[in-house]
């Protein structure tokens, strides 16, 4: 059965499409664009607990024995001993007192041809190692710290002392291999073992803005290492080209100190507890971070926030004051306060306002 539909009917039809169309549009895109429907928060108390995850080169005191004389080598103790400064760790007989008619000539030559070859196989990481006070030719140890037997070359470079001077760059260019320093018999002045110190050692680390800018100076932290966990302090956070450079300081016992250079970390700070805003609400005005708060007309103000902390996604922010960087109290938001969730919009507004404003006054003079 065929229906047939008036011109009229067909309008309306037409009409109303339109119109669900229209209606779509209004309730799932622009509250989208503007926040229409849910255009404020109620600014309440919340806990934020922050981490981030990085990589960076261990910083540790070390020294590194070189044998006094040729001959054979005995350890005096075993590796990851703690031991004392001064403390003898190895023993060298001179071959003269061991080797005589132990060999014929041609095994006797044979045997110095591979010393040979393994003590120039340690001319490579010693260069690096040109100038380094802490190389010292003595069976007993030049600090105290862990006894080990490896080397890469980076503890020069590698060192408190030049902490500060540690670039990204420069520390990816670091020609670093290890060295396994075990073996029977040695040549004078090659390296025969290290000592590591255990007191205090540093990582130096690269983060971007948002990460770098979790932790402050002088902040007690969590460090998380792939064999272990201990506490440590953020000592300096620095811009580096387009990133931050962090150097955390710590005295944790790490059972692998003495072979590691670099690892992956992870830096846990501790709970945060206060005013909490979700990051979106947060917005720059002539280069101070703040939000606009609603007042009781409905209309919107731009107020001021000092930034406790933050995750990238949500913020612990002061309540009702805070000083800033001259020490002025500055009066800013408190609990329960209603704020703008996406500001972007009033604040272009008031942007505009006050530029024409500024050209308003400049006719006028």
């Amino acid at each position: 059965m065929k229906i047939s539909i008036s011109k009229g009917k067909r309008k309306t039809i037409i009409l109303y499409l339109v119109f669900l169309v229209l209606l779509y549009l209004v309730v799932v895109t622009v509250p989208k664009v503007t926040g229409l429907f849910q255009t404020t928060t109620i600014i309440d108390t919340g806990t934020l607990s922050v981490s981030c995850e990085s990589s960076g080169f261990v910083v540790k005191r070390e020294a590194i024995g070189t044998a006094e004389e040729d001959g054979h080598i005995r350890y005096s103790c075993d590796v990851g001993t703690v031991v004392a400064k001064h403390r003898n760790v190895v023993n060298i007989t001179g071959k003269e007192d061991t080797d005589e008619d132990a060999k014929g000539d041609g095994d006797k030559q044979k045997q110095e041809d591979e010393e040979e070859k393994v003590s120039l196989s340690y001319s490579g990481v010693m260069k690096q190692l040109d100038g380094f006070s802490r190389v010292e030719k003595s069976n007993r140890a030049p600090i105290s710290g862990i006894f080990s037997l490896s080397m890469d070359g980076g503890e020069k470079y590698f060192s408190p002392e030049n902490l500060d001077k540690i670039t990204r760059k420069d520390a990816e260019g670091q020609s670093l291999k290890d060295k396994d320093l075990e073996r029977s018999s040695v040549k004078e002045g090659d390296p025969v073992y290290k000592i590591t110190g255990d007191n205090k050692w540093y990582i130096v680390c690269w983060m971007n803005e948002e990460d770098a800018k979790t932790f402050g100076e002088g902040e007690d932290v969590t460090l998380h290492m792939p064999e272990g966990s201990g506490t440590a302090r953020i000592r300096s956070v620095n811009k580096e080209e387009k990133e931050y450079r962090v150097i955390i300081e710590t005295s944790m016992y790490y059972e692998k100190l003495p072979e590691t250079r670099n690892a992956d970390i992870t830096i846990s700070g501790s709970d945060t507890t206060g005013l909490m805003l979700d990051n979106r609400c947060i917005i720059k005005k002539h280069g101070r971070e703040g939000v606009y708060v609603r007042d009781k007309n409905g209309d919107y103000y731009f107020v001021p926030i000092n930034v406790i902390r933050t995750d990238g996604k949500r913020s612990i922010v002061s309540e009702t004051t805070y000083y800033d960087a001259e020490g002025q109290a500055v009066y800013t938001v408190n609990v329960y306060d209603e704020v703008l969730k996406n500001p972007k919009g009033i604040l272009r507004k008031e942007l505009k306002e006050e530029q024409k404003e500024k050209e308003k006054k400049t006719k006028t003079q």
